[in-house]
């Protein structure tokens, strides 16, 4: 340490509690984060300047964790820093946003009890269908696309509903990952860990309903008009995987936040990692376990896809193949692949960034 450091003044984060296992702290620049009691903890004894290396001894953790976890606060494992917790009172100007919502009716008793309502007609409606009408599918090429094009909308209805159900605080991202034929639209709230639990819980189950109430509606259509009815079936088939798939608690979907805010574990992966790497047999390990289960049977699925397409591509006519690949579920599959390698690839690479930066600074 130099002369200059030795009167540099402390750094001084503010701590307060959310509910149970849920903090928030304050950065210098006023960048507001989350953390959990676990990280609480650490970050206590950080203050207190004991030792990383003893501090990793003490709570199983590699000292490279710890690296990154400053990182992320903005501290330098060198810096000194100190806490101040404040009290509950102390948040709530941070809540404050958090109670006008876009639609005021949210909160009524009576749009409960219409949403309800408009559920159970739907899935009266969507079995009705299923069962009085003959199953045809739409074959012709433009017809796929157009089956694409409803399919778009339906996704931006299933985001509607999220973000009708979110509070007004201005802090809202919207992303698109272009994976096939059908873009992916996702609306992020990013003050949702401010919220009481069932506020989250409105929000992950949001989408869900308004895909139901979909199913609902494209399934009266195909009761009246018999004639659409293999436009329906098409329609319906995508949009009720996608729409399982969506609640689906092995993906990182509206499903996993489901069982975050449930359980009350806003680390759930992470967590449930940590534990599986220690070899500890909880439902947290166990989740951890099916994941990666499920993760690698998609990718002996994916395995196999790809030595069907070669079968196609080196056996079949130019032409054959161009149409194959026209068709929007073979190119979904394709592009899906596609993005997913280079995804993986990404994580890998950022991953092996952060080893190195950890490694530095143990080195320094």
């Amino acid at each position: 340490m130099n002369y200059s450091q030795s009167f540099q003044k402390p750094l001084v984060y503010k701590i307060g509690k959310i509910k149970e296992d849920r903090y928030w702290i304050e950065r210098p620049d006023g960048l507001l984060l989350q953390i959990d009691n676990y990280s609480k903890k650490l970050l206590e004894q950080l203050a207190n300047k004991e030792p990383i290396s003893s501090i990793a001894d003490k709570m199983e953790v590699s000292e490279k964790e710890i690296l990154l976890f400053l990182e992320k606060l903005g501290i330098d494992k060198d810096a000194a820093f100190s806490l101040i917790e404040e009290k509950q009172s102390d948040f709530e100007p941070y809540q404050k946003p958090l109670i006008t919502y876009y639609n005021p009716w949210l909160e009524r008793k009576w749009f409960n009890w219409i949403t309800a309502g408009a559920v159970l007609i739907s899935i009266i409606s969507t079995v009705l269908f299923m069962i009085n009408t003959p199953f045809f599918l739409v074959t012709d090429l433009k017809g796929q696309w157009i089956i694409a094009g409803v399919l778009t909308f339906s996704v931006l209805i299933h985001e509607l509903g999220h973000l009708l159900t979110m509070p007004r605080t201005g802090n809202i991202s919207i992303s698109v990952q272009w994976s096939g034929p059908v873009p992916l639209f996702s609306i992020v709230c990013n003050e949702a860990w401010k919220l009481s639990k069932w506020q989250r819980m409105r929000i992950n189950i949001a989408g869900f309903t308004a895909d139901l109430i979909v199913c609902g509606l494209t399934s009266v259509i195909g009761l009246c008009f018999a004639q659409l009815s293999p436009w329906i079936w098409s329609f319906l088939i995508v949009h009720m995987f996608r729409m399982l798939f969506a609640i689906f608690p092995l993906l990182p979907g509206d499903g996993y936040w489901m069982i975050v805010d449930l359980l009350n574990q806003p680390n759930l992966w992470k967590n449930a990692i940590d534990q599986l790497k220690k070899l500890k047999i909880n439902l947290l390990s166990f989740y951890a376990f099916v994941r990666i289960a499920f993760h690698i049977f998609i990718w002996i699925l994916y395995t196999y896809f790809i030595f069907l397409w070669s079968a196609i591509i080196f056996t079949r006519p130019f032409e054959d193949v161009l149409l194959f690949f026209l068709q929007p579920a073979p190119l979904l599959l394709f592009l899906n692949l596609f993005y997913q390698l280079i995804f993986i690839t990404s994580l890998g690479i950022k991953h092996i960034r952060r080893l190195g930066k950890a490694e530095r600074a143990l080195e320094r």
